[in-house]
């Protein structure tokens, strides 16, 4: 369930933790971070366990198109794409979560290159997939295919915009083709009387 959502510019860092209360003591992380808090369980479920080595929280920060993040809470912090590469913020590190200009960048114009070569006459070259303009991050739990980052108990989507309207624009240009359906797949039984009835109806009209 997601239940909250804010489009910010976490220059000066965003702190990802579960009390409101501002703080200035260093512990925290930088102190004109912008806060966002998580709501409280009333019940003593896993997520209030998981929730309470949250104080600390994990602070956001960007840098040149880039997108770091420093873990400060007791609870482990995973990040990565929906594929499940994943890795494991260490506690206290400065870690770049989101690489735009030496990663996401290459890969854009590769992609970009490969569809023009391609309308052309070209050759396409097989190219890594097309890079993700979010970074996921999961509280406690890891993910993979058989347990996606939706089913986990804690959460949360960081969407690096600029990556975002350029993947738009790519996608706008270059639509992606429409699903091949295996012929082989599809069943069907043979026409009875009452199909011949309905098809002659249908003409009729």
């Amino acid at each position: 369930k997601q239940w909250y959502q804010r489009r910010v510019a976490i220059t000066a860092g965003q702190r990802v933790q579960v009390t409101d209360e501002k703080t200035t003591n260093e512990l925290y992380g930088p102190q004109d971070a912008t806060q966002i808090c998580m709501p409280w369980c009333r019940d003593n479920t896993p997520t209030q366990t998981l929730l309470g080595t949250l104080t600390r929280g994990v602070i956001l920060q960007e840098e040149d198109g880039d997108v770091f993040a420093t873990r400060l809470c007791q609870c482990a912090v995973f990040f990565g794409d929906k594929r499940g590469v994943l890795t494991k913020l260490e506690r206290g590190q400065r870690v770049k979560i989101f690489d735009f200009k030496t990663r996401f960048l290459p890969l854009y114009f590769q992609h970009l290159q490969s569809q023009n070569s391609g309308s052309q006459g070209g050759v396409k070259v097989v190219l890594d997939p097309f890079p993700d303009p979010d970074v996921m991050l999961s509280f406690g739990q890891r993910w993979d295919d058989r347990r996606p980052i939706e089913n986990t108990l804690i959460w949360a989507k960081v969407i690096h915009m600029k990556s975002r309207q350029l993947t738009l624009d790519f996608t706008q240009l270059f639509p992606p083709p429409p699903p091949i359906v295996n012929e082989d797949c599809i069943q069907f039984s043979e026409s009875d009387p009452y199909d011949r009835l309905a098809d002659a109806f249908s003409l009729a009209l």
